[in-house]
């Protein structure tokens, strides 16, 4: 049977204090306290025994078990890291960064685009002509090649708020790498573009004392437990809202989203409190929250999508979503719901998807219907339907949902 490490709970391997192994090294503590608010585990690694060769020494305080793991602390060399990486497999965790992307994140073999010429940490530096550069620098970290949170360079820090540089010509480029976990530090260049001046893992970039860690490690859950942060098909991509944005937008606020009516609606706020209130209970699952419903092509959000909790006990899941009114008649509904539908129907543990509506909901009905589902009686007095749609590979019929009447 092939392990499915999606189950898992993500661990967090973290340096220990030289002075106290039991302890997480002062640098670290508050990562570590981030890391467990967002749902994973911790774990203790001895730095300099890993540095002097002593790998299965160095990770003696890791427990044995199964599941994926992300390295953060000091900078290794590749073989270092290679060495960490085989210690831990042999407990049983897998590091989502592997050797290989480990290296290419700092080596940058056929880097190109925005990324020539950028300095690499662990890789030497590529010289290039030099360029006027203007104030503002700005440090942004990648997850699944999307950028979770901006802060500003360790070495030096610029006055909050630090300014936000235009991504447009470098997602791309980070996307193309393929790793999982990777910085890129930019420069505003004196004509007011931005150059990526450094690129290195995630796992050993600095992350300054003053940045949110929250949205970071939410994300690196995520991904670690094997989920996407964003969903994407034709015109519409779905972007998992974690509970740190969520909070800001069951407030009515923006949390860095453009949407279509310049602010969330109260069905998408509520929502997203229903996130808020599943992180603060202990509640929250990984990919199978909300999705804030976004227009591919420009990037604006236009509602939300999202399960009502994680499968049953049944595999059993139900979706729900709403618009902005500016939204509504165009077919985005439909599309999202296809796309959250199917996607869902694809995971392992889930055997049924389903959505209710009111019986009166005609509309929200048909968009159920063009989406692949199939009505399937009444639920607790609502109409409740089974998604049917395409992509779904079953060896038996589908399981109904639990239906009255």
């Amino acid at each position: 049977m092939t392990k499915d490490i999606a189950a898992e709970r993500p661990l967090f391997v973290l340096p220990a204090d030289p002075l106290g192994p039991r302890r997480t090294d002062p640098r670290f503590a508050g990562e570590a306290g981030a890391a467990r608010a967002a749902g994973a585990a911790v774990a203790l690694i001895g730095v300099e025994e890993l540095l002097s060769g002593d790998a299965e020494g160095a990770v003696a305080r890791v427990p044995r078990g199964t599941g994926p793991a992300w390295y953060r602390g000091r900078m290794l060399p590749a073989a270092r890291y290679a060495e960490l990486a085989a210690a831990l497999e042999a407990r049983g965790r897998t590091l989502v960064t592997s050797p290989a992307a480990y290296r290419t994140a700092h080596e940058l073999p056929g880097g190109d685009g925005m990324f020539r010429g950028a300095v690499t940490p662990a890789g030497g530096a590529v010289l290039r002509a030099c360029e006027p550069f203007g104030a503002g620098e700005a440090r942004v970290w990648w997850v699944a090649g999307e950028p979770v949170l901006t802060c500003a360079r360790p070495d030096t820090p610029e006055p909050l708020p630090v300014p936000v540089p235009d991504l447009t010509s470098v997602a791309p480029t980070v996307a193309a790498l393929g790793l999982p976990f990777v910085t890129t530090d930019l420069a505003r260049r004196s004509d007011g573009g931005w150059r990526v001046v450094e690129v290195g893992d995630g796992q050993v970039s600095g992350l300054p004392a003053e940045a949110v860690a929250g949205p970071l490690f939410e994300a690196l859950v995520t991904v670690g437990a094997g989920f996407p942060l964003t969903l994407a098909a034709g015109r519409v991509a779905l972007r998992a809202l974690l509970p740190s944005a969520a909070a800001r937008v069951a407030d009515g606020e923006g949390a860095g989203f453009d949407w279509i009516d310049g602010a969330p609606s109260d069905d998408t706020s509520g929502g997203a409190g229903i996130v808020v209130a599943a992180a603060v209970a202990g509640r929250h699952r990984p990919g199978w929250g909300v999705f804030v419903l976004t227009d591919a092509a420009d990037g604006r959000a236009l509602g939300s999508i999202g399960f009502h909790g994680p499968p049953d006990a049944d595999g059993r899941v139900e979706i729900g979503y709403d618009l902005s009114p500016s939204a509504r008649g165009a077919g985005w509904a439909t599309d999202a719901a296809r796309l959250l539908a199917g996607w869902a129907a694809g995971r392992p543990e889930v055997r049924t998807v389903c959505a209710t509506t009111e019986p009166d909901n005609v509309p929200s009905q048909r968009v159920l219907e063009r989406a692949g589902f199939r009505p399937d009686g009444m639920r607790e007095e609502l109409r409740a339907f089974t998604y049917a749609g395409p992509g779904v590979v079953r060896s038996s019929p589908l399981p109904r949902c639990q239906v009255s009447g």
